[in-house]
């Protein structure tokens, strides 16, 4: 990492600091590792500043529906289909709003992890035929390395047909 790199990462860090421990604590004890890498506010910049296949990292994606919140984990190289996640949950939904996943989940849009909510989750089956994935770890950041069977079982995600 050249030292801008390094600098953008602890200047990010220090802002999302706890909420890579809250994943960590999550983790404890588990077959996973957490990385560090240039900041990365989507899957694409999150590919390019790790070198991961966009198939391999997930999205931790917040959707409204009807008077609750769903956290939706969707492989970065495709998208939720908001048709099939409507007709999964049984009401219409919408993406959240950037102060709604905040205030729902104490994390930031880009930095997201799936881990410690309050919500309920949902894995898409593409997550399943992986060998390995790559959430965040709280931050832009930060990323967690581990199985997608563990990543269901930790969350507590209900795994469900939800992308294009």
């Amino acid at each position: 990492m050249k030292p801008s790199e390094a600098n953008e990462v602890l200047d990010a860090l220090e802002d999302e600091s706890g909420n890579v421990k809250r994943a960590a604590r999550q983790l404890s004890g588990e077959a996973a590792d957490i990385f560090f890498h240039p900041p990365a506010d989507t899957a694409e910049e999150s590919a390019h500043n790790t070198g991961f296949q966009p198939s391999k990292i997930v999205k931790t994606l917040i959707f409204s529906a009807e008077h609750r919140h769903v956290a939706v984990l969707c492989p970065g190289d495709t998208s939720v289909s908001e048709p099939k996640l409507s007709n999964h949950v049984g009401s219409s939904v919408e993406l959240a709003s950037p102060e709604e996943v905040t205030d729902m989940t104490g994390y930031i849009v880009g930095g997201v992890a799936p881990f410690d909510l309050d919500i309920p989750v949902l894995a898409d089956e593409q997550v399943m035929g992986r060998d390995e994935v790559k959430p965040s770890a709280g931050s832009r950041c930060a990323g967690v390395s581990l199985s997608p069977e563990l990543l269901v079982e930790v969350t507590d995600a209900e795994v469900a047909d939800i992308s294009r």
